[in-house]
């Protein structure tokens, strides 16, 4: 196996793969549960809580795009199955 090297491909079609599917279910999940708190006027305030689902949604597709796992670039390892 060879050395991992920083800011390269760390993720292989497998976890790119998973990465996609999990930022466009998160991402659909927080659209939804927004179209529902604005058809029930619910306070705004509880609309601040779909930045999480937002956030790591488009970090996810990010990373599947770009074949870069951040958590795998801390640890410094890779998977590229």
């Amino acid at each position: 196996m060879a050395e991992y090297e920083a800011g390269l491909c760390n993720i292989g079609p497998k976890g790119r793969l998973q990465r996609a599917v999990f930022g466009a279910l998160a991402v659909a999940f927080a659209i939804g549960v927004w179209g529902v708190f604005r058809l029930n006027a619910a306070p705004s305030a509880y609309l601040l809580l779909l930045f999480v689902p937002l956030f790591a949604g488009f970090v996810a597709i990010f990373e599947a795009a770009l074949g870069f796992c951040v958590v795998y670039a801390t640890r410094g390892v890779y998977d590229l199955r």
